[in-house]
């Protein structure tokens, strides 16, 4: 199944887990917006032959009018081609016809609600079932700074759509309601039952509902991963909130969305579970309901037929680390399932947390014991037994020059030591044994939930994986207990890289998340964007820009003094001091003051007071630089900037870059002008430089007006090309540079280099990339994302007999 298809596949989830009986007479209503065609796939792929009934046509007041009933269509009005195919086609607008009627991704789409709700109710029969799912306008995510699913602007949804123009209202396509909303109409048509779920986080890729009378008896913040209509605008971590919400009562009326069991007549809605987990974004071979009702059960059923044998497969795990001591829930197969008893334990995650904070000593005592655990949940590999070159997750992308091929066989076979820090290897690696998956219960741990182990791991991967999900979104428990002396307490230290590739490639063929990295991307926010935001808030737009994005306004022809001497301000001394001549630094430590650091004076702020502000700049130049800046606006010194080494700012080459694409744009530039696209960018190694570079880079200029080439640094290539290069990153930057074609040579940081994280570096028009990887899937999903966002991908064909791989061969 490709990306594309897995990614139409997600919204299936909020109507998949949900048991509709065979032999029930069902409807899906149809809308020509969102996802409600999917869902009538869905049921289809259920077994259930459901009618599909246009939105359109149940909105027709006309036809209400003329007959009660849509029995009666105008005369000539052919079926919607969205009516056909079910198994009603003659009288499928017959009142009281259905079992079940299912309406996911609707309601904001109608003119009218409560009218559509009555004539849905018509077409039920007295015990029918109405299923809804819908957006919440209040949703967390919108608190946090989403934009509107239907506007595009933020808090718009969550002001009932007051301020919008006129303009704005018309070409709306829908609108959002919240829970009261809902709830309203629901009793103005009629519905007297009706159970809410809330959704997590959001109907278009379900992960968590919840009953509206049940509160979660363990932390959500890593149960649920946050997405977003807009991530680029939250600034707000929503999994901090969850908290909060639960302990005030807000939760469900702030969920991301909304599961509807609704019917006419009281008695008709049963108690029903309290809890669906699903995971829905893993695939058909994978994906899963956990279906929990409190005091009762838990059932594991596969969303697909590909996936029913994880049930048996989930039995088989829980045997084996049962037969290795490791304390399971029991659990049984009835039919697809997989059924365990409902157990009220505390969830471990949670007590390591509430531990840390009261009780470090039996906290590490705990831990210990865990450890053990892990230990003895599967037989040890004898470091004989292992192929040490096949060892390491992506070894079979390894090039023959790779000096990392024979590591792990010389810490094999090198000191006591060596291989004390590198831990036993178990046979079976289950890294979801986890604190995620387990209770602390009668004075020992209890888990579940163990769909996967891989072969030959290290025990330490399953340690690490427990000690980032106690500190995951609770960085004040460093303060407590910092992390680094757990990692230094059960050698986790020296080859936490190694561990990490192993979690890594586990949750890769858990959840496939390679095949919806796109959109994972698309979707879910990034860290530093989040922070960014936040600090934007904190001033205007004018000064904002001036203090933290176009930090060298004002810096031309003036004394400029970096406050800081320590590593930030030599990575700008590094970067920037041949072109903007540093005249001294200032220094709140007295002891610093007066003294000289590489020839500049170090001086007190204070006698910034006696210069005229146009005639210095201050550059900040220190991590914690907030008491800084208030300090500075105290002082009346008006003229500063914050640098952050790991930030691209508008200076230099890209500045010339985008007055020479103005100026192109204007005429001014005729030659350049006719060239396709304005910035180009090209990423690559470079190493032994041949031909073939040299076309693909003469190309890529062809077609725009200014290139930016992007180098990989030795350790990337060492990390992520499994390759050892023969020219240093140094001169082959260097030799790009030089290069008539370039403009622009930058180096392609080790974590962010990937096509989106340089498109929202430098917001480029084109990449340009050789044919070898046309047909590759990963590239298609590059340039899916660069289209979507205006740019674009192309590929020039490869030059025949030329590669750096065929000139370290002829070297060797």
């Amino acid at each position: 199944m490709t990306a594309e298809q897995r990614r139409r596949e997600l919204p299936k989830a909020i109507i998949k887990w949900y048991t509709i009986e065979k032999g029930s007479r069902t409807a899906c209503i149809v809308s020509k917006h969102g996802n409600s065609a999917r869902i009538a796939e869905a049921l289809k792929e259920s077994g259930h032959d459901a009618a599909c009934i246009p939105l359109e046509t149940l909105e027709d007041r006309q036809g209400a009018e003329e007959g009660g009933s849509f029995g009666n269509r105008a005369a000539g009005a052919a079926p919607a081609e969205t009516d056909r195919g079910g198994a009603y086609d003659n009288d499928m607008y017959a009142n009281g016809m259905y079992d079940i009627i299912v309406a996911v991704d609707v309601l904001e789409y109608a003119d009218d609600v409560p009218f559509l709700l009555s004539r849905i109710g018509g077409l039920l029969k007295p015990e029918g079932k109405l299923l809804i799912a819908a957006d919440n306008r209040l949703a967390v995510r919108y608190f946090c700074g989403d934009q509107d699913a239907f506007t595009g602007k933020n808090y718009d949804g969550v002001e009932n759509y007051t301020h919008l123009l006129s303009w704005e209202r018309e070409s709306m396509e829908g609108r959002a309601y919240s829970k009261a909303e809902l709830s309203r109409f629901l009793k103005q048509s009629g519905f007297a039952a009706r159970r809410f779920y809330s959704v997590f986080p959001g109907i278009s890729n379900p992960q968590l509902l919840l009953a509206e009378d049940y509160e979660p008896n363990e932390a959500l913040d890593i149960r649920i991963f946050p997405e977003y209509n807009n991530p680029e605008t939250v600034f707000l971590f929503e999994e901090e909130l969850y908290p909060a919400l639960m302990e005030n009562g807000m939760l469900h009326a702030m969920a991301d969305g909304f599961f509807i069991e609704c019917a006419r007549f009281p008695g008709v809605i049963r108690k029903g579970p309290d809890q669906v987990t699903l995971s829905g974004e893993r695939g058909p071979e994978n994906a899963m309901a956990t279906i929990l009702y409190k005091g009762g059960s838990v059932e594991k059923r596969a969303l697909y037929p590909e996936g029913r044998h994880k049930p048996e497969r989930l039995l088989e795990n829980s045997r084996y680390l049962s037969e290795h001591g490791v304390r399971m829930i029991d659990s049984e197969l009835k039919g697809e399932a997989l059924v365990l008893p409902y157990v009220s334990g505390i969830p471990a995650n949670d007590g390591f947390r509430r531990l840390l904070t009261e009780d470090k000593e039996t906290f590490l005592e705990r831990l210990d014991a865990f450890w053990e655990t892990i230990l003895h949940s599967s037989d040890p590999a004898r470091y004989d037994e292992i192929d040490w070159e096949r060892f390491e997750p992506g070894w079979e992308k390894r090039k023959k020059d790779d000096p990392t091929r024979d590591r792990w066989k010389k810490t094999a076979c090198g000191s006591e030591e060596e291989r004390e820090a590198l831990g036993v290897i178990l046979k079976r690696g289950y890294l979801d044994l986890v604190s995620l998956n387990c209770f602390f219960l009668d004075g020992g741990f209890v888990f579940y939930d163990q769909e996967l182990y891989l072969e030959n791991v290290p025990a330490k991967a399953a340690l690490l994986r427990t000690i980032e999900f106690i500190y995951k979104f609770n960085d004040q428990l460093d303060g407590v207990l910092p992390r680094q002396e757990l990692f230094d307490r059960y050698g986790l230290t020296a080859h936490r890289e190694l561990y990490h590739k192993f979690i890594s490639r586990f949750l890769n063929e858990l959840r496939g998340d390679d095949g919806l990295s796109d959109y994972f991307k698309e979707g879910r926010r990034d860290y530093g964007t989040v922070v960014e935001n936040r600090k934007r808030i904190n001033y205007s737009g004018e000064t904002y820009a001036m203090i933290f994005k176009d930090i060298f306004h004002h810096t031309a022809g003036r004394k400029l003094y970096l406050f800081g001497s320590g590593r930030y301000a030599q990575r700008f001394l590094e970067k920037y001091g041949d072109r903007y001549p540093v005249e001294g630094y200032l220094d709140n430590d007295v002891e610093r003051q007066g003294t000289e650091k590489d020839g500049r004076m170090v001086l007190a702020p204070e006698a910034l007071k006696e210069m005229n502000p146009a005639e210095y700049k201050v550059m900040i130049c220190i991590r914690d630089y907030l008491p800084v800046v208030k300090q500075l606006r105290r002082e009346g010194i008006p003229n500063f900037s914050v640098y952050d080494p790991k930030a691209s700012y508008d200076e230099g080459p890209a500045a010339e870059r985008r007055r020479r694409d103005a100026r192109d744009a204007d005429g001014s530039g005729q030659e350049e002008a006719v060239k396709k696209y304005g910035t180009g960018y090209v990423a690559g190694v470079f190493d032994l430089f041949h031909m073939g570079h040299l076309n693909l880079l003469r190309r890529a200029k062809e077609q725009c007006r200014h290139l930016i080439v992007g180098v990989v640094t030795d350790e990337g290539v060492i990390r992520h090309k499994k390759s050892n290069p023969k020219v240093p990153f140094e001169e082959r930057i260097e030799i790009v540079r030089a290069c008539r074609y370039v403009d622009e040579a930058v180096e392609i940081p080790v974590d962010k280099g990937d096509t989106d994280e340089a498109y929202r570096l430098y917001k480029f028009d084109v990449q340009f990339s050789g044919s070898d990887y046309a047909e590759d899937p990963k590239w298609g999903a590059k340039r899916d994302f660069l289209q979507r966002h205006g740019a674009d991908l192309v590929f020039f064909p490869y030059t025949e007999g030329v590669s750096t791989t065929q000139r370290k061969d002829v070297a060797e």
